[in-house]
């Protein structure tokens, strides 16, 4: 199984990462800019799919992923962000599920 890192400008276009926000959605949610690296980790993710247990897992992934995006920041900026770290997580586990790959085992980019 390929990990995100080993993906090529090809692999990533085939699959179809978009960053932040629904896949082949118009409207970019706020901040997606500053999460788009730990977006496009979730996309991976989410193409990957499998069961429900790996949804989860993916995004808590996400969630500690922004976390970890906002823990270097001076404190304005990290209170400014870091209350979207949850809303975006909030937002995926009611959202998300229609954009997950179910199968019984991960998908593979060829």
């Amino acid at each position: 199984m390929k990990k995100f890192e080993d993906l090529t400008p090809e692999d990533k276009k085939k699959i179809g990462l978009n960053g932040c926000g629904p896949k082949g959605g118009r409207i970019k949610p706020p901040h997606a800019i500053f999460f788009h690296a730990s977006c496009l980790h979730h996309d991976w993710g989410y193409w990957k799919g499998c069961t429900e247990e790996h949804r989860e897992i993916c995004d808590k992934k996400f969630y500690d992923a922004m976390v970890k995006d906002c823990s270097g920041l001076p404190m304005l900026q990290y209170l400014k962000y870091k209350p979207w770290c949850f809303l975006y997580y909030v937002a995926v586990r009611n959202f998300g599920k229609p954009y997950f790959y179910y199968a019984y085992t991960q998908r593979e980019i060829e």
